[in-house]
């Protein structure tokens, strides 16, 4: 029995040691058609931000400059150059494609009464506050006009309005696709949050350069694009881009309604009245998986005149630039906004 004891201990740390060991479960990469499935299911669930009615999530100069000392953060993702000019007081100056590590790293969101993104114009801003608010940050808007709107310094506005061309729109009620595919998604997570985090980080570090379009491209023939227009059918009729299709604003591009309906093959471009809407829903659909761009400075771009002539929502005037003051230098936020990212909170903010 002497004997046989060492044998028998051994047998049972043998055994311990197997039980202990992690079981070893084999790699699975999820389908590209259900990670899709499981992507958009979370963000229907999860409050549907692009087709309620929060977006886009704007907020005016006047409020900011409001509550500049009373809880509001604001947000500057323009470059350090720009942002060392001219600045609004107070802001920290983080790039794009620091924006996620930010948020879940350098900032307590919850800390803020609300959260201001600003750029040149608003568009970036609200591409940007487009991908934030998906995570969950719902206190995060777009400063609307960018610090074209703040100052008639920093305005880019007044140079890139044009009515040029007015004479080249349509007043056809052009028709939707069929009902097609949904876009695959390649990715590496395999649940709703996690792929949403996932893509939302590809696409600010994609950055916004992709995903944007002048209008000489729209109204030059042949250009392949899928154009959307993202108005009420009372303005669409008063003259849109040529071939382009109309879909209503915060209710359309829903699974169950007319998302499928967006090529999942080709190019989209999407448009609004300034390009800051179409931005929000631009970065929605890049996130799933489309190929889509959003029209630069919308139609004042290119229909300011008739716009203003049909009375048409947010037609831009002088009158949009408030002159509010701003302050010159560096923080120094760049260099710690694109820190090696540790301790990411990988888990949402809320909804499901």
């Amino acid at each position: 029995m002497k004997r046989l004891l060492p044998l028998i201990l051994f047998g049972f740390v043998a055994v311990g040691l197997t039980m202990c060991k992690p079981a070893v479960t084999p790699s699975a990469s999820i389908s590209d058609e259900a990670a899709f499935d499981s992507l958009i299911t979370y963000i229907e669930r999860s409050g549907d931000i692009i087709n309620g009615p929060s977006t886009p999530a704007l907020m005016s100069a006047q409020e900011l400059y409001t509550h500049l000392d009373s809880g509001y953060l604001v947000v500057d993702i323009r470059n350090e150059e720009a942002f060392a000019a001219a600045h609004i007081e107070n802001a920290v100056n983080v790039p794009l494609e620091g924006l996620l590590h930010f948020f879940e790293n350098r900032v307590d969101a919850n800390g803020f009464k609300k959260i201001a993104i600003t750029c040149y114009s608003g568009q970036t801003a609200s591409y940007a506050t487009s991908l934030i608010r998906l995570l969950g940050y719902s206190n995060v808007y777009a400063l609307k006009w960018g610090m074209g709107g703040w100052t008639e310094d920093g305005s880019v506005w007044a140079k890139r309005i044009s009515s040029r061309y007015e004479p080249l729109v349509e007043q056809t009620d052009n028709m939707q696709n069929p009902a097609g595919k949904f876009p695959g998604l390649l990715v590496k997570n395999r649940t709703g949050y996690s792929i949403l985090r996932e893509r939302v980080q590809q696409v600010l570090a994609d950055g916004y350069d992709v995903a944007n379009i002048k209008p000489d491209t729209l109204f030059a023939p042949n250009h392949g694009f899928y154009v959307v227009n993202y108005w009420p059918k009372p303005d669409y009729m008063v003259g849109h881009i040529p071939g382009a299709v109309r879909y209503q604003p915060k209710s359309s591009l829903k699974r169950s309604t007319q998302l499928s309906t967006l090529p999942a093959d080709s190019p989209i471009a999407v448009y609004c009245y300034t390009g800051q809407h179409s931005a929000f829903v631009t970065a929605y659909l890049r996130v799933l998986g489309y190929d889509a761009k959003s029209l630069s400075f919308g139609a004042n771009g290119f229909m300011n005149g008739l716009m203003l002539k049909a009375h048409i929502h947010s037609a831009f005037t002088p009158a949009e630039i408030v002159n509010f003051p701003v302050v010159a230098g560096s923080n120094g936020s760049v260099a710690k906004a694109l820190e090696p990212q540790v301790n990411v909170v990988e888990k949402p903010r809320g909804g499901c």
